[in-house]
């Protein structure tokens, strides 16, 4: 593995201060309108909750249904000023789009061949970026057009925008005839602490108002609700969600797979983040073993962050390290243990936890209702 390899031949580690950096989940003991919710908290230092997945979901009813309130605010609202704008936050001036969203839905544009269509903005695709020097970059890998997004904030400028007819034909051309995200998004909803989630799953039931709920009446979904009614209230904090991942692979695939399809595999700082672990993994009842991102040096005997970190946080089992030459070389967590860590053999299949960090749609680094894909 490339990055094992690096850490054990340089012996180079980041050093970070202590910090929460998992996201964790909190839940009102009152209720609230829905401005008074944004206040509330704000004074928490943390925001109105954005729902990313079906987890996501799953755990915001199961804390809404621990309680006597019925409903619990969330922060996704209609108050878009336009419908149909770019990811640079350029104006959408062009006609070539023929999207046309209905009853909450949301969409975003990719070029298939020579056509500009409209796909369900969870499906993956390869996407196309705008470099710093405004030339145009194909990117082959397969995500969400979130995490396209947030690939092309990161090592670009962002996804490309059109504003011309001669300059669609370019990027068509630099397509490669290919199925790819551009950086179109259609929606008239926006999540208030702008966070960048495809997540909308919408409940049938309630009028179409403006502002939304988690609701003990119907499944783990999003329900539309007046926004002058009182509810408890979800804030989150932290820039890293928990992705558990429930398919059975060895620690090499659990790594391999979290580089592609997330951000990494989770590593744990310090004992805020173990606390937010320990909370996302009994709120889905997930019993584990799962693996961690944590390896032993077969040489020299330490534990390392598959992300190059030293472990410093003494989270193993007894606080007692596991050592060579008796110790297994890879780290779980699980249910049984307590939640402590235990060292297992590497080739064991097991679950394992993803990390992922957070996309906002205005990047510091910079059913019904999730329209059926008409895209390849």
């Amino acid at each position: 593995m490339r990055l094992v390899l690096f850490v054990l031949c340089s012996a180079v580690f980041h050093f970070t201060p202590s910090s929460s950096r998992l996201r964790q989940i909190h839940l009102s003991e009152s209720p609230h309108s829905r401005e008074a919710a944004t206040q509330f908290c704000q004074d928490r230092e943390s925001r109105i909750i954005t729902l990313y997945d079906d987890d996501d979901a799953t755990v915001s009813f199961s804390l809404t249904n621990e309680t006597i309130w019925a409903m619990s605010w969330i922060g996704l609202r209609h108050n878009r000023m336009s419908k149909s704008t770019w990811s640079d936050g350029s104006e959408y001036t062009l006609g070539l789009s023929e999207v046309n969203l209905t009853n909450g839905g949301q969409m975003c544009e990719a070029i298939d061949g020579n056509n500009w269509i409209g796909c369900n903005c969870s499906d993956t695709k390869p996407f196309m970026c705008r470099k710093l020097n405004n030339s145009y970059i194909l990117v082959e890998k397969e995500k969400t057009w979130c995490q396209a997004r947030q690939h092309c904030t990161r090592h670009h400028r962002d996804l490309v925008s059109i504003s011309s007819l001669n300059e669609s034909e370019i990027v068509i051309e630099k397509g490669k005839n290919r199925s790819f995200w551009i950086g179109l998004l259609h929606d008239e909803w926006a999540w208030e602490d702008d966070g960048c989630s495809t997540f909308r799953d919408w409940s049938p039931y309630g009028p179409g108002t403006d502002c939304t709920a988690v609701s003990v009446h119907s499944r783990p979904s999003l329900t539309r609700t007046d926004c002058e009614n009182e509810a408890l209230v979800l804030c989150s904090k932290g820039s890293v969600r928990i992705k558990v991942i429930r398919e059975k692979r060895t620690w090499e695939q659990a790594f391999d797979y979290c580089d592609a399809k997330h951000s990494r595999l989770l590593w744990i700082e310090n004992a805020t983040d173990q606390k937010a672990v320990e909370d996302w993994l009994v709120h889905l009842k997930d019993a584990g073993p799962l693996w961690l991102g944590l390896r032993q040096s077969r040489v020299f005997g330490f534990w390392f962050w598959s992300s190059d970190r030293m472990v410093e946080f003494p989270g193993w089992k007894g606080k007692l390290v596991p050592k060579l030459p008796m110790s297994h070389h890879c780290g779980a967590i699980a249910a049984l243990d307590d939640y402590h860590w235990t060292d297992r053999d590497c080739r064991l299949q097991l679950p394992f936890l993803c990390e992922e960090d957070i996309p906002m749609m205005k990047s510091s680094e910079l059913n019904v209702e999730n329209p059926a894909s008409s895209c390849p």
